[in-house]
This record gives C-alpha cells, sequence and structure tokens, in this order.
C-alpha cells in the first residue's frame, strides 16, 4: 500500500469512466472536501475512459497531497477500478463510491464522522442506503436481495447502494478475490456477512443523472443485463461453496 507522511483518516476511492462532462463539477466536490479535512484523501481512478477524461486530468496541476489520480489504459470493469484504487490507498478506514453525482459526495464524509467509532473499533462497515428511487429500481433492488438472503443465509439489502465504508483489513481479500465487474459489491456484501461484520446503513438521496450515460443497472436493458450477470454469479459461488474464501 502507498505511504503518506500524513495521518489518513478515510480514503475515498471514486472510478471514473466516460464521465469527462461530470468531472468539473466532481472535481470542485473533491478539492473542497479535501481543502476541510486533510486527514481524508481521495483516489480519483480513471477507469480506462475513451472520452476526453485523461486529458481533463492531466491538467489539473499541484494537486494537494490528499488528492492522487490513477490512470488505467484499458476498462477492464468497475470492480477493476476500485481494486487499483484500493492499492493506492493508506487510510485506516477506506471507501468507494460512484463518480456520476446521482448522490452527495459528502455523504461518505458525513457517514464516516457518524460511524467513526464504530468503524475504528469494532467489526463493522458502513453502506449507503439509496431514498426516493422509482418502483422499477426498487423491484429489482429488492428481487435481488431476497433471493442472495435465501441461497446464502445472509441478510444484505440494497447491494449496488453507494458508498460503501470499512476497515482497511478487509482490502488484501478484496484486491486477491473480489470480480473485476459490478458483481464486487456483491462479493463485498456476502464477504463480510459470512465474516459477522455489523452492516450499518446510512440513507442517501439519489439524483437523476445530470449529464453522461448510465452504466451498469441505469436502463431497463442494464437492469435485466446485471440481473443476469447477478444470477449466474450467485449460482457460481453457490456451485463452488468449497472454495469460497469467507471458508
Amino acid at each position: 500500500m502507498s505511504k503518506s507522511k500524513k495521518k489518513i483518516d478515510l480514503s475515498i476511492v471514486i472510478p471514473s469512466y466516460n464521465e469527462f462532462k461530470n468531472l468539473g463539477s466532481l472535481f470542485d466536490k473533491i478539492k473542497l472536501i479535501s481543502k476541510k479535512n486533510k486527514k481524508i484523501e481521495i483516489i480519483l481512478v480513471n477507469n480506462g475512459s475513451t472520452d476526453g477524461t485523461k486529458n481533463y486530468l492531466k491538467s489539473k496541476k499541484n494537486l494537494p497531497s490528499n488528492i492522487k489520480i490513477v490512470n488505467i489504459k484499458r476498462n477492464i470493469g468497475y470492480g477493476h477500478g476500485i481494486i487499483s484504487g484500493l492499492s493506492k490507498t493508506s487510510g485506516k478506514i477506506v471507501s468507494w463510491c460512484h463518480a456520476d453525482l446521482q448522490f452527495d459526495l459528502n455523504d461518505v464524509v458525513k457517514a464516516f464522522k457518524k460511524y467513526y467509532l464504530f468503524l475504528n473499533s469494532k467489526k463493522s462497515i458502513v453502506k449507503g442506503k439509496r431514498q426516493n428511487r422509482s418502483f422499477l429500481d426498487i423491484f429489482f433492488t429488492k428481487g435481488m436481495a431476497i433471493f442472495v438472503n435465501l441461497v446464502f443465509k445472509v441478510k444484505v439489502d440494497d447491494i449496488n447502494a453507494q458508498p460503501k465504508i470499512f476497515p482497511r483489513s478487509l482490502i488484501k481479500k478484496i484486491i486477491k478475490y473480489a470480480p473485476k465487474d459490478f458483481l464486487l459489491d456483491l462479493f463485498f456484501l456476502l464477504l463480510i456477512s459470512k465474516k459477522d461484520y455489523k452492516i450499518y446503513e446510512f440513507p442517501v438521496n439519489v439524483k437523476n443523472r445530470f449529464k453522461g450515460q448510465a452504466k451498469g443497472g441505469g436502463s431497463i436493458s442494464g437492469k435485466i443485463k446485471l440481473t443476469i450477470n447477478t444470477l449466474r454469479y450467485i449460482l457460481f459461488l453457490n456451485k463452488n461453496k468449497s472454495n469460497l474464501i469467507w471458508k
């Protein structure tokens, strides 16, 4: 892991794929948070973008030490972007979230501060709990959670909600075993559930995407594709229980 001269309390990893139209607003939020919170570092990952992201980030000179930029040449997947960012963190507590501005980046900081003692003293993680969502979004989310809970005998909800905040002791297993696509969020919740971590949920308001195109489950076809891939992954894990990393 990377080292820092200053003690870092929280590292926030933000994978960004073809979010050039949102980068200006996102970077303004990142700079404001980094200025107000010197012990919080933010790792922005250019996850193999093919738009103007790389050139935009090249123009950012003399960044404060608690803002890091990671460039990935080719997009392998959402999970790969997060894993690459996690490998550069130095905080005692780490997190990840999305770059599409559909929720307030400040919610990561608020959730971290609210559950600071639990995150630092107990086997605990914090995850977002999305509010003000459409019936269709809730239907897909609840249906998937019910299936996961029945198969693995766990209790998880709103699997893909952001942010995820957790002790850095979990990083090694995530980097070694986690899938490199959108299934990383499911992997993470199964991992901590099987290791008896307490899950605290923090309500986050979901905003409509202002600019750019949604990835993953942003459209109906995307939701169906994500659901099919998730079901395949669940069946694979269930079939190969003897090889599961939480055993």
